[in-house]
């Protein structure tokens, strides 16, 4: 009879905190943003594109079209942005929050019609400096990029 109230006791401990995992939004957890971090440095400009949101935001200024995420991802992979690139600080993102990546109209727009669900900030430091992450939701198990912004001081 012990035996069965410590396996139950057991039992549902491993569920609860299997069910904490869960809950939290994919951009909001460390693995996952380091998993990103190694995914982007290791794919081809194409692929990072592929887990980039569009409309993005490119450090203030919106990107709208595939062809502009591919470009920027293509410079970013020349020269090097993410090798070496380790999480610093990861935070979950309102539309309150978009004076941390820009203080204008447009980027407040941005945050408060086109921002996804669960957004969060992965400050990130890399040789060229800290930058900004904004990311949300999932694609094939990684938070999808939504905007970039950096160097910051």
């Amino acid at each position: 009879m012990r035996k069965l109230i410590v396996r139950t006791i057991c039992f549902g401990t491993l569920l609860l905190l299997l069910a904490g995992c869960a809950g939290m939004p994919v951009s909001q957890r460390e693995s996952s943003v380091e998993n990103l971090l190694y995914e982007l440095e290791q794919r081809d400009p194409q692929g990072a594109a592929h887990l980039t949101h569009i409309p993005f935001l490119f450090d203030g200024e919106v990107l709208t079209t595939e062809q502009d995420a591919q470009l920027m991802w293509q410079n970013l992979s020349a020269s090097g942005f993410l090798s070496q690139a380790k999480l610093l600080n990861l935070q979950s993102a309102s539309p309150a929050d978009y004076p941390r990546f820009a203080d204008t109209a447009e980027v407040r727009v941005f945050f408060e019609h086109t921002l996804p669900e669960n957004p969060s900030f992965a400050e990130i430091a890399t040789p060229y400096g800290r930058f900004l992450l904004l990311l949300y939701g999932k694609k094939i198990g990684y938070p999808i990029v939504v905007g970039v912004k950096g160097p910051m001081k």
